[in-house]
């Protein structure tokens, strides 16, 4: 059977999940592209495939008309294939946590606003090895921080925080060192900083206002990346630093 009209309810459903309000309500999430639908099977991930009857490669999928995919894709060029997604185990509340076990090396975004820089970094701190990043105020589940990710969504640990500065304090707390990018007078060039091999926060701030000045005082050591230009891009400059962490 192939799904036709936009009033079939498992469309609706489906077109509900590009809202917040419903993916909570719902506890499941959207994906689109054969590469993260793999990427999701590779981790045995509960989900529900719908995919173009003409471009069908899975033998468990609903299969719906081209029509349909325009209407439920979010991306100028659909890929044939969406999937319904359970909520992912590893994205959980710093308050949460049980213990910081399983916590080494900490990337954590401050404010950061652009989805597609989210998503970005959380592919380089899965490249670059690190196993957790702390967000905030931002849903992990936004479909432009889910595709820029490329699945690195789905492997990495995920916190999302409603008091960063607290968070913080936890984490030195448990003899984590915190290293904040940020142009400051007691800024160490990056070249000259000695990263640790474990135990270790990495800080980068909002896009336009860096940083936020409460956690300043909350570093160990402050960063900067001497440039011959006014800025770098946010994604940028945290590929520039994780590479400096993980070459040290």
């Amino acid at each position: 059977m192939i799904l036709t009209s936009k009033t079939n309810p498992k469309i609706k459903e489906l077109k509900k999940l590009q809202q917040k309000k419903y993916r909570d309500q719902e506890n499941a999430f959207l994906i689109e592209g054969y590469h993260l639908v793999d990427e999701a099977l590779k981790r045995n991930l509960k989900l529900e495939i719908y995919e173009v009857l003409d471009h069908a490669k899975y033998s468990n999928s609903t299969l719906i008309t081209s029509d349909l995919m325009n209407y439920l894709s979010t991306t100028v060029t659909p890929q044939n294939v969406v999937a319904k997604v359970t909520k992912l185990s590893n994205i959980t509340s710093f308050e949460s946590l049980v213990n910081l076990q399983k916590m080494n090396k900490v990337l954590v975004l401050n404010k950061l606003q652009d989805p597609g820089n989210i998503g970005t970094i959380l592919r380089l701190a899965k490249a670059f090895d690190f196993d957790t990043v702390i967000l905030e105020q931002i849903d992990p589940y936004n479909s432009k921080i889910i595709r820029s990710s490329q699945g690195a969504l789905f492997d990495l640990n995920l916190i999302l925080s409603n008091n960063l500065k607290v968070n913080l304090e936890t984490l030195k707390e448990s003899n984590f060192q915190v290293y904040e990018t940020l142009l400051d007078p007691q800024a160490q060039k990056l070249n000259d900083v000695v990263f640790p091999k474990n135990k270790i926060v990495v800080v980068v701030g909002n896009e336009g206002q860096g940083i936020s000045k409460e956690l300043w005082d909350l570093a160990d050591v402050k960063v900067y990346i001497p440039i011959s230009f006014e800025s770098l891009n946010v994604a940028c400059a945290t590929a520039i630093v994780l590479d400096k962490i993980r070459n040290r």
